[in-house]
């Protein structure tokens, strides 16, 4: 029950038709105008370029405490800014300056002048929107809705503890009995969160309905996004819109009408920005953009805790009553989300000038009631239901297109193959969307209107659209999805979708994959892959979707797929010792795929004598898959390589070179299997010391790379910066340290360029070092050996650092260099590092 609090206040009538701008005093409480004969823009820009020096290369803050000052100010002066604007700016300016106070308090909660500004603000901001209660305490309401929040979130984290995680040695039947009460966990913890999440945000409107006065007519706070999906998080945003009741456009003071709503919008954000969790960029202030140079990160607040917010104010964004506002030369187009129904539902209808990064009309599709008239939102409801059960062709065709563009945007399986060169990996796009964007859009071309995904599946099922084990492998993929989701915020207590590192140090020992599935546990994760891959494929291979039928059944190609995919070495080789037993031997192109599995585990397990016996089988079937060729036949060349073969490798690679001719490859084979194969040859050279052959072929393994598809070696740029370097390496050994230095410059510039793994560039600044050492050089090695440690010690824990070798080595660098050790002394040192430590060729 909502308790009135509006006894005892003051209040003016229903001032909410009044047009005033007195914002008090809060300048001078200040101490100091912020205002001079320069422009406002000018004075934000100024205050932008400060806020710079305290930000690092990547746009966050290196102390929040600094930065905060700036925001006061900015805040102050975004207020005072509003005051001149027009009605539509007016209300731009004053979200912004709520949300810049609110962050200086953030990051300063005991500064007294920051806090008398906050509540001069809230004060102000209910005169200029003519509120009809005047001492209404936002920051109050803010507070208790942080209450609010903090109870779901305890009562959240409390539920999804009790949800285990599934293990592999179970029975089957076992397997299927857990899978069913995580759904219905899952189910249960959602339906939660939704109602918890559904009260706050009626809270919310009734206090502003009584602020405000009395409305001018009806209206419905309509929700949309994961909270009519049921899909809503204890950190998400709240998007929603305001539908009036029909009629309301017709009537003379309908200007008026939607100046109440848009002001009831205003202060409904400032009590939810009071909450002290929406993030600066989402207000998205114009100076940070216009003072970020080419190549510079622009700033980014990664201080303010992401949680319950409104949706953004960026141009991407806007899903709030108030709508895109703003303008810009890309979408020179406005549009607003208080509107009556039928006007309303005209958007279904509309697409090129709506597309905001979104396709509204998809976003209103799904929606909930949260607050006000439920007829009006029923209305709404029924409105959507007929375009979905119509047949107009528009309709089909926008729903096709999307879900083309979503088939590649969120494939499944090349989104976690990226992940082997990715430091991070955003869990939303990887997980949750790669199946709930699928099963709405299957809901949709069946003409359900529900937007729960679990209420989709099921009548789906109902329909005999999909069989049963179909629709628990589906509702099973739904519940792991919110489950990842739900925990990785709840662990960060932040709307962070980022998971993994900042950058990687080692491109072969890559957290993302462990990070990953410990928010769920490996079989889950394998499980949503496979299910994940097969939905998509499905719906990618049937050329009617209108009267789809489909069934979904996983099979071992589909296990053993995903766990190369997810790098669990260990289990393919322990699921292949019990499947290899069990299953009789044939030829079929799943089983040798299966085996080429097997292959790169034995391989990444260095166990390659184990994976060079089974490429050897494979190498003497017909195999038909070109890519599966390709495989086979360069990684046994790999492997003779690993198995310090070297002669025998270089034999094999010839052998193939003179047979490529005759496999017939398309060009998006052929230029990997010649890269890879030349490169494999340019190491063996070089371990056999012929340098000047290895460097031939090193710069012949970079032009091969150069022409293949981004898309098909998406880590095809740091194989050559690894080419470049190993060029370096050979000319440093052949004593050309000028020839050297150009090439390890360059390979760090594409490093640098690519996000490549920091152990390779430690690698290049090593490198870089010695060659200037040879030169005698020893300020330039200093600074190398330098960036080196400073590298390295920023990935080995403290604990480790004194026994880590090669933080040793760049250590006793940096002391050569800076005890300014005579030329032939240091060669000395440099020689006795050689008896036990190689430089090691980048693969």
């Amino acid at each position: 029950m909502v308790v009135d609090r509006t006894a005892n206040r003051q209040t003016c009538g229903p001032s909410w038709l009044r047009s005033t701008s007195d914002f008090g005093k809060v300048m001078a409480m200040a101490g100091s105008s912020l205002v001079d004969d320069s422009s406002w823009e000018q004075q934000l820009n100024k205050m932008a370029e400060q806020l710079k020096e305290f930000l690092d290369k990547n746009g966050k803050e290196k102390d929040p405490m600094k930065s905060a000052s700036i925001f006061h100010e900015m805040g102050l002066l975004y207020k005072e800014q509003s005051k001149q604007d027009d009605s539509i700016t007016k209300k731009l300016s004053l979200i912004r300056s709520a949300a810049l106070l609110n962050a200086s308090m953030t990051r300063q909660p005991g500064n007294e002048q920051f806090k008398q500004s906050l509540k001069h603000f809230c004060s102000d901001l209910l005169k200029t929107a003519g509120a009809k209660i005047l001492d209404a305490d936002l920051l109050k309401f803010g507070q208790e809705v942080k209450e609010m929040a903090e109870n779901m979130r305890k009562e959240n984290n409390e539920s999804l503890q009790k949800v285990k995680n599934i293990p592999y040695d179970v029975t089957l039947n076992e397997q299927k009995e857990l899978e069913a009460d995580k759904i219905a966990s899952i189910k249960t913890i959602q339906a939660q969160i939704t109602e918890n999440y559904k009260n706050m945000m009626k809270f919310v409107s009734n206090e502003c309905d009584k602020i405000m006065g009395n409305p001018p007519c009806k209206y419905s706070i309509t929700g949309m996004g994961s909270l009519a999906r049921c899909e809503i998080t204890p950190y998400s945003d709240f998007e929603h819109i305001i539908l009036l009741e029909e009629g309301a456009q017709e009537k003379d003071n309908y200007p008026q009408v939607l100046e109440y709503f848009r002001w009831f919008s205003v202060v409904f954000q400032t009590i939810i920005i009071n909450l002290q969790e929406t993030i600066i960029p989402s207000v998205a202030i114009p100076s940070f953009k216009h003072v970020t140079k080419p190549g510079e990160k622009e700033f980014f607040d990664a201080f303010t805790k992401r949680g319950i917010s409104f949706d953004g104010l960026m141009p991407h964004a806007c899903k709030l009553p108030l709508g895109r506002m703003e303008r810009t030369k890309k979408k020179p187009w406005t549009t607003e989300l208080i509107k009556p129904v039928n006007e309303m539902l005209t958007y279904l209808d509309k697409d090129e000038d709506l597309k905001n990064g979104y396709r509204i009309s998809d976003v209103l599709m799904s929606n909930c009631q949260v607050y006000g008239d439920e007829q009006i939102h029923q209305q709404f409801s029924e409105g959507v239901r007929n375009v979905l059960q119509s047949d107009q062709p528009s309709h089909h065709e926008r729903l096709m297109q999307q879900l083309n563009e979503d088939l590649t945007n969120f494939d499944a399986y090349n989104s976690l193959k990226s992940l082997h060169t990715d430091s991070k990996c955003n869990i939303k796009r990887l997980v949750y969307r790669t199946s709930t964007l699928f099963i709405s859009a299957l809901g949709r071309l069946n003409s359900i209107d529900d937007g729960s995904s679990f209420a989709i599946i099921d009548q789906l099922s109902n329909n005999n659209i999909i069989d049963d084990e179909t629709a628990h492998l589906l509702s099973y993929a739904i519940a792991v999805s919110c489950q990842v989701r739900l925990k990785v915020y709840m662990e960060k207590e932040s709307q962070d979708d980022y998971v993994g590192e900042e950058q990687l140090y080692d491109i072969l020992d890559n957290k993302v994959f462990a990070n990953l599935m410990d928010t769920v546990g490996d079989r889950s994760m394998v499980d949503y892959f496979a299910i994940a891959y097969n939905l998509q494929n499905v719906i990618r291979n049937k050329d009617d979707l209108s009267n789809l039928r489909f069934n979904i059944t996983l099979i071992p190609y589909d296990k053993f797929r995903t766990l190369r995919l997810l790098e669990l070495h260990d289990r393919i080789i322990s699921e292949w010792e019990s499947y290899s037993q069990e299953q009789p031997l044939n030829t079929s192109e799943d089983e040798l795929w299966i085996r080429y599995y097997v292959v790169v585990a034995y391989y990444k397990m260095h166990q390659y004598k184990e994976s060079l016996l089974m490429l050897e089988w494979l190498e003497k079937r017909d195999i038909e898959d070109h890519w599966l060729k390709v495989a086979v036949i360069c990684d046994k060349a790999s492997c003779l390589y690993d198995l310090d073969r070297f002669q025998e490798a270089l034999q094999f690679i010839g052998r193939v070179n003179a047979e490529v001719s005759h496999l017939n490859l398309p060009d998006s084979d052929k230029y990997p299997l010649r890269g890879n194969l030349v490169l494999t040859s340019a190491q063996c050279q070089y371990a056999l010391k012929k340098y000047q052959l290895a460097i031939d072929q090193f710069m012949e393994a970079s032009e091969y790379l150069a022409r293949v598809d981004q898309r098909d070696v998406p880590w095809k740029e740091i194989n050559r910066a690894n080419c470049f370097y190993n060029i370096g390496l050979c000319l440093y050994y052949l004593g050309d340290y000028d020839a050297a230095i150009n090439e390890v410059e360059k390979s760090l510039q594409y490093l640098d360029q690519h996000n490549g793994p920091v152990d390779e560039k430690c690698s290049c600044y090593s490198l870089l070092g010695r060659c200037h050492l040879e030169r005698d050089e020893y300020d330039k090695a200093l600074k190398c050996f330098q960036t080196e440690l400073d590298l390295r010690l920023q990935f080995v824990p403290n604990e480790k650092q004194d026994s880590d070798e090669d933080i040793k080595f760049a250590r006793s660098n940096i002391k050569i260099c800076q005890n300014s050790l005579t030329p032939w002394y240091a060669k000395i040192i440099c020689c006795c590092r050689n008896k036990y430590e190689h430089v090691y060729i980048m693969t």
